[in-house]
Formats: C-alpha cells, sequence, structure tokens
C-alpha cells in the first residue's frame, strides 16, 4: 500500500479528535473500517502511530514525526487547490498563528498596529509547522521557536526577528542530591535518566543531545512525553529529570536550577513573509513582543521608547514556549 493524501488525512483527523470513534463518524466509515485502515498506514510506516487508551487515542513518537510532516503536505497540497484569492491573505483580516502563551498575547494587541482588522488566532505544538503556514500564505504572521545552534534560513519569502534567548533549565526531584545547588553543571547530571518531549521539527531535542555530547556523556532517555503533568510526576516520583524553561509548573516535590554556563538556549521568533502587509510593520510588531516576554505592563495609548536589545538583538526572559518541558 502506498500513502495517499487521504491516508494523511485520516492520520491528522485522528490526532485533531484524539478519538477513533469520533474520526470514523467524521470520515462516515465504520470504527473497524478505520481500525484496519490506521492498522495498514502503520505497517507502511513501519511503527504504532497512536497510543491507544480507554481516554482515546494520542501520537506516538514517530506518530509526532509523522503529523508534522503530513501536516506540511497537506497545507502545500491545500495551495494547489485553492485560488489565488482564497490562498492569499485577506486585506481585512490578520491571521497570526504560533507556539506558547505569546501568540495570545500578542494578538490582543495586534490593535495597536493595525487598528480595526480583526484578529484570528490559531496555536500549534510543532513550530516548523507554524512557519510552514506562514511560508503557504495560510498565517499572515508566526510567533515560534528554534535554538541558538541552528542558523537562520534567509532566502524564500521569509523573513524573521529575534525577539529574545533563554537559557534552558533542568527539573529534579527536591532531595536529589544536586537539588541543593544553585547552579549545575550539565555534565555532573551524566548518570541520571531524562525525559524529554517529542522532536518539534525545529531541533529539539537534536539540541539537548548535542549539549549532553558537549559536556561529555550520551544521555539515557527512557520516557518520551508529550503531557508535561506526567513528566512534572516522573519527576517527584524520582524516576527522571528533564530540561525545561524556567517557568515549568514544579508542584509538590520537584525544583528547577539552572545549568552553568546555559548550554541549551532556547530562541523566540517572529516569522512573515515578505510580500504581506506585515512587513512593513514588523518593527512595530517584533517591538511589541519584546514588551510582552519582557513582562512590561501595558500602558493605554503609551507611545514612549521601548528600552532597546543589546547590540545583537538579544533581549534576555523568561518563557513563553511550547517545546520543552
Amino acid at each position: 500500500m502506498d500513502l495517499e493524501l487521504r491516508h494523511l488525512r485520516t492520520i491528522c483527523l485522528l490526532a485533531d479528535t484524539g478519538s477513533v470513534t469520533k474520526a470514523a463518524a467524521a470520515l462516515s466509515t465504520s470504527q473497524p473500517a478505520l481500525t484496519t485502515q490506521l492498522q495498514r498506514i502503520e505497517r507502511e510506516v513501519g511503527g504504532p502511530l497512536f497510543h491507544r487508551g480507554r481516554s482515546g487515542v494520542r501520537p506516538t513518537e514517530l506518530g509526532e514525526f509523522v503529523l508534522v510532516r503530513a501536516r506540511s503536505v497537506l497545507l502545500s497540497m491545500d495551495d494547489l487547490l485553492h485560488d489565488i484569492t482564497a490562498r492569499g491573505a485577506s486585506p481585512t483580516t490578520l491571521r497570526v498563528g504560533g507556539v506558547g502563551p505569546l501568540t495570545i498575547e500578542l494578538s490582543a494587541r495586534l490593535p495597536e498596529v493595525f487598528p480595526n482588522v480583526p484578529v484570528h488566532v490559531r496555536t500549534e505544538y510543532s513550530p516548523k509547522l507554524v512557519t510552514d503556514l506562514v511560508r503557504a500564505g495560510r498565517l499572515d504572521l508566526g510567533t515560534t521557536i528554534d535554538y541558538v545552534d541552528r542558523d537562520l534560513s534567509t532566502d524564500g519569502p521569509l523573513s524573521w526577528a529575534m525577539l529574545s534567548v533563554e537559557p534552558l533549565h533542568v527539573a529534579l526531584w527536591a532531595d536529589h542530591p544536586r537539588a541543593h545547588q544553585p547552579l549545575i553543571r550539565l555534565g555532573d547530571l551524566a548518570e541520571c535518566p531524562w525525559a524529554l518531549t517529542p522532536p518539534d521539527g525545529t531541533g529539539w531535542p537534536e539540541c539537548f543531545y548535542l549539549a549532553c555530547q558537549r559536556a561529555g556523556f550520551t544521555p539515557e532517555v527512557p520516557y518520551r512525553l508529550y503531557d508535561r503533568s506526567e513528566i512534572r510526576d516522573l519527576i517527584a516520583d524520582r524516576r527522571a529529570i528533564a530540561p525545561c524553561q524556567s517557568d515549568f509548573d514544579t508542584g509538590k516535590g520537584v525544583v528547577i536550577r539552572p545549568l552553568e554556563g546555559a548550554p541549551i538556549q532556547l530562541r523566540h521568533l517572529l516569522v512573515w513573509r515578505r510580500d504581506s502587509a506585515v512587513h512593513q510593520a514588523s518593527d512595530g510588531i517584533a517591538r511589541l513582543a519584546r514588551e510582552i516576554l519582557r513582562g512590561t505592563p501595558r500602558s493605554a495609548g503609551a507611545t514612549g521608547p521601548v528600552a532597546p536589545a543589546s547590540a545583537d538583538g538579544v533581549v534576555p526572559v523568561t518563557g513563553h514556549s511550547q517545546t520543552p518541558a
């Protein structure tokens, strides 16, 4: 069996509904027929795409990998099937998407730059998907992330603004032998089991493995989990530690410590097309996004100067993204 577009749409629908029953109803087919089709798809790709449970289905690590690429393929095909009007940006609507709370907070302030223009918002797990949506003209503006070791692409139709750089920390159980240290060397955690979130398409978890390699060890990663509450529970049960952002919800029995030398750094970005209306207003939008990331209080009608970034455009802040725990 060769994979077809209908198979990719089926996989995406299963992920979106989280239920074989709901997906079957949406496709006007029976649950057994959909299950059989899914099994054929999984044989084709070489492994299970979903975990099955009483609460429904959720993607496996392979499933996350396939979903990111399936959505990208489907978006590209949609562009071929839509006429140029449907594909292009509406001059009366601003479509914004991204990862994390920054997307929502920025959308609330965009009327400061585009008065009387309705804003439509969507959020995604995958930063790569956000970039693909902008590239395809399905979003006018994206808030996304990548990692400092990666080079931003300067070719094609996209423009970028770097908003801030954020060092990742480590979450440990409260009585971990290193938990008392205010600063922890990554190499001192070489013997610990780790829990990681799935790949995001823009360098995670490759940047984590590279940092560990530079620190002189290969990490043991027995846990690959999407749900951050599950990761937190693993840490509290002393079964794993995890790289995380500084605003990771610790709860009882979990602490966060910075890593010495900031070996893993996440970068917050804006992305848009150079041929869009957003391009002319990009400086103002980036200013708003930096204010949000810094936690600058919003003043009604304020037009005063914004504290500048450093010479390389970096504004150190704490987290708003979605990828690491």
